[in-house]
């Protein structure tokens, strides 16, 4: 897929780090800005979610002490904390609405094997491990700027027995999509350097400037003013004004398509959910 630079000069700068995120961290940055998600999340406790350290690795340890009705309703496993930006927080998708997560299988490791997985993500990444009221376990693994999150199952990585960890594909429906995830979550353990400049695709480009608009239109920005943002002032004075309006229907395109995926419409597109956020909540 082609990549390219863009221009982040100044307040656009403050995206940059959004070029490497997954789909499913996108859909946290448009779900975030959801008022009513944001207004549920005010409604939840600290007290609700126990944290600690794992005592056999520098793992955090995540657990939910009671039913999380309102993150399920948006799709998620716990209410994460919507300040905190897709490399932040900890939005975990159940597999309903997020189906081509990626997949480890844990079986009981015999004494002086190794667990490859183990040995090339613990020593460079930071993990959290998830468990939500019902005793099923996710990883997020971060690294070189980007997040994964890894549905578990099999034998309990929290359990008194080491594992053996293996990648897995379940079931063969969108078979290329998860071997995709794969392949992505593996570059994380892949050597070599981070790109230091952002390179973006055309899908990833649209996000962003959704995500500009926005933020834009939150403070009382105008479409035109979104359009200086994204452009520059220079272009815009020159083309706003003009019969074909091509900049104008960018921005009115940007803004729909970015409103439509932070009402909702993220579990669909980005996630790859069946149904929209109208039929969860109904």
């Amino acid at each position: 897929m082609k990549t390219y630079p863009l221009n982040s000069s100044g307040v656009l700068k403050r995206y940059d780090y959004l070029s490497p995120l997954s789909r499913d961290r996108w859909a946290w940055e448009y779900a975030r800005r959801n008022s009513k998600l944001r207004r549920d999340a005010e409604l939840r406790s600290d007290s609700e979610i126990s944290e600690k350290m794992a005592p056999c690795a520098p793992i955090r340890m995540l657990r939910s002490r009671v039913p999380q009705r309102l993150a399920e309703r948006w799709g998620l496993v716990f209410m994460p904390d919507p300040d905190l930006n897709g490399l932040e927080a900890d939005a975990v998708w159940n597999k309903h609405v997020y189906p081509d997560q990626v997949e480890i299988n844990c079986s009981p490791r015999a004494p002086g094997q190794n667990c490859d997985i183990w040995d090339r993500t613990v020593p460079i990444c930071d993990i959290t491990h998830v468990t939500d009221l019902q005793a099923r376990e996710f990883l997020l693994v971060r690294g070189k700027g980007c997040v994964v999150q890894v549905r578990c199952t099999g034998a309990s990585l929290i359990g008194l027995e080491p594992v053996k960890m293996k990648l897995t594909i379940s079931d063969l429906d969108d078979y290329e999509r998860k071997l995709k995830a794969q392949k992505a979550a593996l570059a994380l353990v892949e050597q070599g350097p981070v790109a230091e400049m952002p390179l973006w695709t055309k899908t990833t480009q649209i996000l962003r400037d959704g995500l500009v608009a926005l933020d834009c239109l939150e403070l009382g920005m105008s479409r035109r003013d979104i359009a200086v943002v994204l452009n520059g002032q220079e272009a815009v004075d020159a083309e706003w004004g003009l019969e074909t309006g091509t900049m104008k229907d960018a921005i009115r395109y940007i803004i729909r398509k970015a409103e439509g995926l932070r009402d909702g419409g993220y579990l669909v597109e980005l996630l790859g959910a069946e149904t929209g956020l109208d039929q969860r909540v109904a």
